[in-house]
């Protein structure tokens, strides 16, 4: 019996505009599976959330995961537009679907995309889906223009205002308008006031994080957050519309350097001579916060704070000694710190030099030693055989139930040979029967070619070893700091360390995107080396692991 996955998703506007929630594309799942003899395995869903990309979508990243495992044969949908809205997100699912010799199947839609004539109907009606959502989203924005120009506010939850609904008393949306929230208020005054007598980004979150204030959700005031509220003219009285331009994929080349700003319908919480009188000075100082440091320090978010686990980043120390001389000391701090202050944690600082000559001799001593090369290739073959190993159990179910159809066929031959039923009864059987045989022993033939290319092959300890050799003559050609971060984070996955301010974990991650680096930049030692041709097949044949030295 065939196993069956479900996917189902609805974003909250799909929803109320078209009526079809979660629970109905299940059923109406489940029912499709019941009419063909599947076995439901399991039911991923997506709910109140856009298909918008394949982030932050914890239903589907679990199915994927899955299907990788060989957990299930046929993923069943209600509409192809729930796995996506975008082509190209689409294809990326149905490719590793693929892949993977897992079937799609659309309550809506005919097709499979095992076949050329399925893939192409696949790709028509994802299409119609990305352009449905393009549509929809120049709609929003032409309507959220116009709310704008009429001096209504677009975004969501704001500190210093709460969302209340017009004199209509309606619950839509696009009616509310923002309402002064007094206590909070008085933080945005505290804020602005405490810029404009000369204090810093800095200054001010430590104060307010340690006078007790709160963000809107609830949470410590980071540096970012400190200056969003600062730069924004919404609380003089203006709304500000279209400065982000497809953020999203662009995130800061999106932002539009000249926003239309209007006056608002809501009543201000500041002056706008205070407003203007606080961007002269940002101005003046120079406006966004200088980059602490260029890019000399490699470590930058592998190393773990040992108090709170965020990321360290860059920070320098500067002393004058007794002839005049300024002296600068790189530290790592903590990120944390940096951006909300010491109400979230301490500097915890960790001296760069002497940290850095740590890993880098640990790296040195152990990447070309053969217990290490050993402990990655045994990981390495080990992952790949428990993902191999679904393959084989499937090969097994598909053989097992081809015999029993053989079977099945022979009794109908023999009762036709007896007469015992007519041949006109019995001749649809037995068509019916041969083509479930054909299809099986299609389905057969792929998962015996995926194990052929895949199980009887190891990953070869030559490939580990000059894998590792070409990335350490990289780490010590590398021309610059730059050069040796992206090496380093190729390979280490994070840097643990003690409250003694000591590392006491590096975790390596040994990965298809660190091989075809490393084969690509560091080359083969001859043409005819027999390794080029898992070079070029790395993707398919090398799954990651990782290993703490």
């Amino acid at each position: 019996m065939k196993r069956v996955a479900i996917y189902t998703r609805v974003s909250t506007k799909e929803q109320a505009l078209e009526g079809y929630s979660i629970e109905e594309q299940e059923k109406v799942l489940r029912a499709d599976c019941k009419e063909n003899g599947f076995e439901v395995f399991k039911v991923y869903s997506d709910k109140g959330i856009s298909g918008k990309n394949l982030t932050n979508r914890p239903g589907i990243q679990a199915l994927m995961a899955d299907a990788e495992k060989g957990l299930f044969d046929i993923l069943m949908v209600w509409k192809v537009n729930r796995l996506a809205r975008k082509l190209y997100d689409t294809l990326e699912i149905t490719d590793r679907l693929g892949a993977f010799n897992i079937e799609l199947r659309s309550h809506t839609e005919s097709m499979d995309i095992l076949t050329a004539q399925g893939r192409l109907m696949m790709n028509i009606f994802s299409s119609f889906a990305e352009f449905e959502r393009e549509q929809i989203a120049e709609n929003v924005k032409m309507g959220m223009e116009a709310r704008a120009e009429e001096g209504r506010w677009n975004g969501g939850i704001v500190l210093g205002y709460d969302l209340k609904g017009d004199e209509d008393k309606t619950t839509k949306r696009a009616n509310k308008k923002l309402v002064i929230n007094e206590k909070e208020a008085e933080t945005v005054r505290y804020i602005f006031d405490l810029y404009y007598k000369g204090n810093g980004y800095k200054t001010i979150v430590n104060r307010i994080n340690k006078e007790g204030f709160k963000s809107k959700k609830g949470n410590f005031f980071s540096v970012a957050t400190v200056r969003e509220i600062l730069r924004n003219p919404l609380y003089c009285g203006k709304i500000r519309y279209n400065q982000r331009v497809n953020w999203k994929h662009k995130r800061r080349r999106g932002t539009n350097v000249d926003p239309i700003i209007v006056d608002g319908i809501h009543e201000p919480i500041i002056s706008e001579e205070l407003f203007n009188g606080v961007q002269k000075l940002i101005e003046t100082k120079g406006g966004m916060p200088k980059r602490a440091l260029d890019g000399s320090f490699p470590l930058t978010g592998l190393l773990r704070c040992p108090e709170c686990g965020s990321g360290m980043v860059a920070g320098r120390v500067s002393r004058t000694n007794k002839d005049g001389t300024k002296v600068l000391t790189r530290y790592y701090n903590c990120g944390a710190w940096r951006n909300k202050g010491t109400q979230v944690c301490h500097a915890n600082g960790i001296r760069a030099d002497d940290v850095e000559k740590h890993v880098f001799r640990k790296i040195d001593k152990l990447i070309m030693s053969e217990p290490f090369l050993r402990l990655v290739l045994n990981k390495a073959n080990e992952k790949r055989r428990n993902l191999i190993l679904p393959s084989g159990n499937k090969v097994k179910s598909l053989e097992e139930r081809i015999i029993t159809l053989e079977e099945n066929r022979n009794n109908y031959l023999k009762l036709m040979e007896s007469k015992a039923m007519k041949a006109e009864e019995i001749i649809p059987k037995l068509k019916d029967i041969g083509e479930k045989i054909t299809f099986l022993e299609s389905e057969m033939r792929k998962q015996e070619g995926f194990q052929s290319q895949n199980s009887l092959e190891e990953i070869p300890y030559e490939l580990i070893k000059i894998t590792l050799e070409n990335f350490e003559k990289l780490l010590q050609k590398a021309s610059g700091n730059e050069e040796r971060k992206t090496l380093l984070n190729l390979m280490i996955d994070e840097i643990t360390v003690g409250k003694n301010k000591r590392v006491e974990d590096i975790v390596i991650k040994f990965s298809s995107e660190l091989i075809k680096y490393s084969l690509n930049e560091g080359g083969l030692p001859t043409e005819g080396n027999p390794l080029i041709m898992y070079k070029n097949r790395i993707d398919f044949m090398v799954y990651d692991v990782k290993v703490t030295i």
